[in-house]
Formats: structure tokens, sequence, C-alpha cells
């Protein structure tokens, strides 16, 4: 047989590149807002890939407010498809039936019912009688409770992806299959075209949703996805009259597995501990609809526990065995935006087994963002511009997806380190931290130093969601830097060297702040969307009159590499260098920081020669470092800039000075405790892009002479109609409960907003965190005060305090 030769436009605005259900989501949403010159290529048949064998779970609540907010939104959308277009998709509310048989899942679950109340999400907690009533198939002597979410349910992942594209091609988009591409077209470095078996298409931007097939197509064009395949495995039972219609979804996280039923059939789906990484390499070409073969083996823990927890299933037979491809990512998150390194080219993949669910929000989002500019909503934490090149690297992604997969279902510890693909990056004082008992965790690739173990610490994580192991130790680290001196290994850093003729202008119109500042100065800054969000919160220091250097969180610097070049004149005389593995970074803070570094250094020292918030090349040893005096800890001290080379000797020397004056090597635990006490915010938790300075309560950081800045309409706009919202400060009563993220804000019985980070203060001796609250009274805060407040955490209301300057 002859192929038949799909007919194609020469041009279209926009190409979709993918017909599943993520890929017809895009083009249902960009064509029913408008944009009905959108093409969707698909190379086989629509649903082909993965959609087609994924088991359809419906879910709400995730452990994010973005990816709340993403899932959610199906849930809305799914039983309106049907009036739109037509296609029923067999959405079904059975509800989903998270069960626990631990204390500590137990409390993971209350947390997640807690965050539904954020979202008016119906989320309820069960006892073990109640979880039977629901669900009468299983033992309940094997449960300690779990939570009913009534909007919840299943739907049908192919009759999904049918009705998503007859609402595209109702609203004018057009859908060819069969159709293979085979590359792009590139002009002034942006997408231009699509290249095809079936001819070339012109277009200004395209969306690549291929699954597990994203990675190599975007690798064609210089694109990093870091994206691997894995097998992903369930079985279905054959019918018996014994098994209740529309029962809820049960996820039995602990006994990896989930279960939903369909038609008088269960159906046994699988997130085993350690799964099985899938090179692309290894599956069959042209083959649309992929099924790898039966592994028992595998299958093994999952359907035992399953049949421990629902003794019928051992008597029941098996109809089909699947085992199909997934696609997931190295840090469990979806890759969702436009590519740093091609404009014009949006990615969105590595749905880590939860693109059915995610489709309807996913699609929103990227049809606003190629549409608008921007996204809808924050999606930092999913944005593929967050991925460094390294992540890309197939043998780290062949080692770290099979624990990816495993995590979507085990603990959801906090402070939870990855276990495999370790040792990637190492900061020049790795070994010796490590002869110091120092235990690591690990960001952007980089071994970094949590926290110091004492002789009777076990070096090593124990997890929990009270205190956990490095509690006692963690304190001593806080203890010393308020009262003596502690030591920070910050070496990971990211370093953006900004140089050029024109730097100064181009930040200026960048970053919210004045640029324009005296030789020496360290600069507190933002960098603002349209809309006045944050995008960036770093420090920028003035180090001559062409030259800058932007210090930025690890895990950010990628993104802030991105935004910049992505804001800068393609004419400016600007170059952007990362300079990270060029210099180290440590950081002497506490009140006896000026006695330590005195003993090294020549350079004046005092608050009249060195003020806060400047910098000096000074000499340290037998070296010399940039010395910036700032601090993220609220305590007196510098910031250090050794060259690479430097970094050891100039460690030993601080270390052995500080001997006589109490200092104690510090972490990053330390550091996130300290900066709480202090109020100082972390960008990707208490600042987002979906967080105005001034709802944040940095105005004081926003130039108030420059009317040019990215967002500068926005945050005039907002100071003339007043705030909505606003970050306040939090402080529990009780000195045992542990603020994370995410907990709900009461006052009065009422939520009125959320906690966005949280940590233990050693100093005050209870958790405190910060939070945005509403506020449309203009005496917002005497209002909240006048209240009652609490907060929630996993279902228990505990008495807090708000305040609008941190407490200590």
């Amino acid at each position: 047989m002859t192929k038949n030769t799909p007919t194609l436009p020469s041009s279209a605005s926009i190409v979709v590149v993918g017909g599943g259900a993520v890929g017809t989501s895009i083009a249902y949403h960009l064509a029913q807002s408008g944009h009905s010159d959108t093409l969707l290529l698909e190379r086989g048949g629509l649903t082909s890939g993965t959609t087609w064998h994924a088991a359809g779970l419906v879910m709400q609540l995730r452990t994010t407010h973005t990816m709340t907010e993403i899932c959610r939104y199906g849930v809305d959308l799914f039983p309106k498809l049907k009036s739109i277009t037509g296609h029923d998709t067999g959405f079904r509310q059975t509800g989903s039936l998270p069960i626990a048989r631990t204390s500590d899942r137990l409390h993971e679950i209350g947390r997640l019912a807690s965050l539904g109340k954020v979202f008016g999400i119906d989320a309820h907690m069960l006892s073990p009688a109640e979880v039977k009533e629901h669900y009468p198939l299983l033992d309940e002597s094997k449960v300690l409770g779990g939570a009913i979410i009534p909007g919840d349910g299943q739907i049908n992942p192919v009759d999904l992806t049918m009705a998503y594209a007859a609402g595209a091609r109702q609203a004018g988009a057009q859908i060819a299959e069969g159709v293979n591409v085979t590359g792009f077209e590139i002009t002034r470095g942006r997408i231009c075209a699509v290249k095809t078996d079936c001819g070339t298409i012109q277009c200004d931007q395209v969306v690549l949703a291929g699954g597990l097939w994203t990675r190599e197509l975007a690798a064609s064009v210089g694109v990093n996805v870091p994206l691997y395949a894995a097998e992903h495995m369930y079985v279905t039972t054959e019918a018996s009259e014994d098994i209740p219609k529309n029962l809820p979804v049960l996820r039995d996280t602990d006994g990896h597995n989930y279960i939903k039923e369909e038609a008088g059939k269960l159906l046994i789906g699988a997130f085993e501990p350690h799964a099985k990484a899938l090179p692309t390499s290894a599956l069959p070409e042209n083959q649309q609809f992929i099924e790898l073969p039966e592994d028992w083996d595998q299958f093994e823990l999952p359907m035992t526990c399953a049949m421990g927890m629902i003794p019928m299933i051992e008597n029941l037979g098996i109809r089909h065995f699947m085992n199909g491809p997934e696609s997931f990512t190295p840090d469990n998150r979806f890759i969702l935006g436009e590519a740093p390194e091609l404009p014009g080219m949006f990615i969105a993949t590595g749905f880590n087994s939860q693109g059915i669910l995610a489709s309807a929000g996913v699609g929103r989002t990227i049809a606003h963002w190629m549409t608008t500019g921007r996204p809808d909503l924050d999606v930092s934490e999913i944005d593929i511009a967050r991925f460094h090149k390294f992540e890309g690297n197939e043998r780290y992604l062949k080692a770290r997806i099979p624990e990816s997969l495993g995590l979507l279902y085990q603990m959801h510890w906090p402070h939870r380190q990855f276990e495999t693909a370790r040792g990637v990056r190492e900061t020049p004082l790795h070994a010796r931290l490590r002869d110091k008992n120092a235990v690591f965790g690990t960001a952007a690739g980089w071994e970094r130093a949590n926290w110091f173990a004492r002789k009777q610490d076990s070096a090593e994580y124990e997890y929990s969601f009270t205190r956990q192991n490095w509690f006692d130790a963690v304190g001593e680290e806080c203890h010393a830097v308020r009262n003596t001196v502690g030591l920070f290994d910050l070496s990971s850093f990211g370093k953006t060297l900004i140089q050029g003729a024109d730097a100064c202008e181009q930040l200026d119109r960048i970053v919210a702040a004045d640029m324009d500042r005296p030789v020496g100065t360290v600069i507190y800054a933002q960098m603002l969307n349209p809309a006045g969000g944050i995008e960036s919160d770093l420090t920028i220091t003035r180090l001559a009159q062409d030259r800058f250097l932007a210090v930025t969180a690890a895990a950010q610097q990628a993104r802030d590499t991105a935004w910049l070049s992505r804001h800068t004149d393609a004419t400016a005389h600007i170059t952007l260098s990362d300079v990270t593995a060029g210099f180290g970074c440590l950081a002497l803070m506490g009140p006896n920081a000026r006695q330590v570094l005195s003993q090294l250094t020549d350079c004046d020292l005092s608050d009249q020669s060195f003020p806060f918030g400047t910098a000096q090349k000074i000499s340290v040893g037998y070296g010399e470092a940039w010395a910036l005096r700032i601090s993220y800890v609220g305590e007196h001290g510098w910031e250090l800039y050794p060259t690479s080379d430097m970094v050891g000797p100039i460690f030993d020397a601080v270390y052995e000075a500080g001997q006589g004056a109490g200092l104690r090597l510090a972490g990053y635990h330390a550091l996130d405790s300290l900066r709480q006490e202090k109020g100082y915010r972390h960008w990707g938790h208490d600042i987002t892009p979906a967080d105005t300075p001034l709802e944040a309560g940095l105005g004081f950081a926003i130039s108030k002479k420059k009317t040019d800045y990215i967002g500068c309409d926005a945050i005039t706009e907002q100071r003339q109609t007043g705030l909505k919202r606003r970050l306040v400060h939090i402080k529990l009563e009780h000195p045992e409960p542990i603020l994370l993220h995410d907990e709900p804000i009461f006052c009065d019985q009422k939520v009125v907003g959320s906690v966005s980070s949280g940590a233990f203060s050693y100093t005050l001796g209870v958790s405190l965190g910060q939070g945005y609250v509403d506020c449309a009274d203009t005496d917002w805060y005497e209002t909240l005060a006048a209240g009652t407040i609490e907060v929630e955490i996993a279902g228990t209301k505990f008495p807090a305090t708000l305040s609008r300057r941190p407490f200590f």
C-alpha cells in the first residue's frame, strides 16, 4: 500500500508538533481563543505515542500551588467539552481516595487536604472505617486513614484527545496525521519553518509536544530538553460482579500502586520504587502504538501490595498486561515554555505520567504564553529555562529517571535529596567540608553542605515531617552565627559577569533598581516581567564602569541568563559570561566576623571605610578576593569571592583565624532558618513571577525615578489602584509544629491566605514563616490583628501571630 500524502498549507502562524492529549489541547486552546491559523502535525494517528495507553486518572490536588492550578482547571473543562465539541470524553467524577498505611503518609495526605482549603477544593480526611465505606473491597486493617476528594475521577484519554481535536477543527485549526517532522529552518536566530516529509511549512512559532520523542527533535536545533523514557506498567483484571461500580480511584502510594474501576474490572497501575529506564534507541521504529514485553518481576512489588490491600484481586484473572514507554524528567517537574536557545520554539513535554490530567491546564497556559508573550500563571518551577546543559546528558538521565518515576509515590519528605546521578558538580571545598562531617544535598547538580554532623550524629538524612535528625546540629550552627561567627561555603551561587560599553544602559532597562551607581556598589534588585511579577531576585555589584557581577541562587542562574539574553538589545555592546566555576564564595557572618577577617587583611574593615552595601577587592591571607558587605542572615559580615584556585587556601586561613572567635561551619539549612528570622525573601517561594515587589514588601528596591524598566507600567498602576494581597510574617505560638510551605492561614475560621515558606527559628524557639494574605480593606492589618489567627498543618489548626515586620 502507498501512503496517502496529506495536503499541507504552505504556512501557518503556529505549528503544533504532536497529536496526543497535550498537543491537541494546545491546538484547541489556541483556536478557541481566536488563533485559528494553527496547524497540528502528528506523525502517526492522533493519540499514538503514550496517550492511547494512559490510565486517565484525574486529580486536582498536587504538591504545589502551580501544579494544583494547572490540574484543577481540567475538572472545570472536562464536563463542558461534550457540549462544546459534541464528543463525550468519558469523564466520571468518581472521586479519588488516597490512603495511608503509615502515620507519616497520613500526615502527608493531611497536608494535601489542608492545601485544598486554599483552593476551595473539597477534600476531607477519613478514618479506616470511613475509608472502608468508600471502598468496600479493601482490607481496612492495613489502613490508618485516608482522604476523599469527590471532584477527582477518571477520563478516557482517547476520547478526550478526540474532543480536543474536534474543538480545534471547529474553531478553524487544521490537523494533519501521518506527517513526519524532519527538521526546522531558522532565520536570524529564530524558528521560521517546519520541514516534513510532506513539505515545508513557514511559521512564526512552533510548539513541540511530541512526548518522549521531543528530546531528539529539539536537539536537532540545539535545544536542551532533559527527558528520558521509562517502562510504565499496569494490568487490567477480568470483570467481576463483585466489583462495585463507580469506585473512587484508590491511591495506595505506600503500596506503590493505584487502582481504578472501569466497566466492572480493576486497573492496577504501578509506580515502583526503582523503575526501568528505556533509551529511545530501544524502541521499535515507525511504530505508533508501542507495547513493551510483560515484566512480572518488575511488577511483583506493587501487585503484591495491591493483593494484600484488596484480597479479591488474588482470585481475579488478568485480562491484559500493559507496558508502555512514558517520559520523565530529572527533577520530576514538567517542561514548559519558550526554549532559551531558540526564540519562537516552545516545548510542552515531560509530564511524568500526569499528561492527561494536566492536559487542559497545560494547553491553556501554553496558548496564553505563545499569544501574549507570557504565561497566565507562575510557571517558574516547570519553565524549561531552569535547566542547565548537563541535565541533558544521557548518562545522567539514564541514572536519574528510574528514581524520578519512583519518587512520584515515595514520601514527599521535607528536604528530601535525590540519591541517583549525584556528584555532578563540586565546589573547590568539597573534600575539605566532607572531612569536617558535612552532609551534602544537591541543587542544580552542585553538591552543597546542608549541615555538619556532630560526633554523636549519623552523617546522613533521617527524614520526617517533624524535627529531623539534623535539627540540633543546625541549631548550634545558627546560634554561632547569631552569637559568634559562622562560615558558609556558598560557592554554588550562580555568578554572571555582565560587561560592555552598553552594560549599564541595558541593565537599567531590564532591572527595576537604579543601576547607574558608583563603582563598588552592591545593588539588591529584581528583574520584573511586564505584569510586574518578579522574574529574579539577585544582587548586582558594579565592579567597574562597564562591568557588573550578578549573583543569584544556583538553581536560578540558567533562567536568569536566559531572561537577560532575551531582553538585551541585539545591537548593544554587552556580553554575558557564566563565571560560576571561576569564583568561589565564602560567607563569613556573625558578630565576630570583623575580628576574624581583620587578622587576614590589611584592608580597613570599619563601617566608615567599608559600609554595608559596598564591595572592594581585598587581600585575604596570601590571596585576594572581592569582598561584598552584604548578608542573607541578618548579621554583620562579608561574602568573599576569590578565584577558584584561591578558595581552598583562603578557607583554611579563615577557618584557622576563627578558632579563637567561636567560628563554626554552617550549611544551607542554617542559612534558611536565619534568613527566615530576618524575613528575607526566597525566590521561588516567597517571591515568584506571580508576585510584585509591592505585594512582597520590596518597594524599596524599585527605582523611584526610572519610567522605562520592564514592568514599570504595571508597578505604577498597582501603586495607584492599591494592593489586593500582601506578604506578612507568621509566627506559630507552639514550639513543636514545623512550618514548611503552602499551609492555609485562617482568620476567624476563614481562609485568608497561605504560607509561602517556613522554617524553625532557633533564636525564638518556634516556627516562623512568610505568606500572602488577602487585603482588600485599607485597614487590612488591623482587621487581621483583631481576629483569631491560625495556621493549619495536616488538618490541625495552630494559633499564630501575623506581623508586617520580621519577628527578629
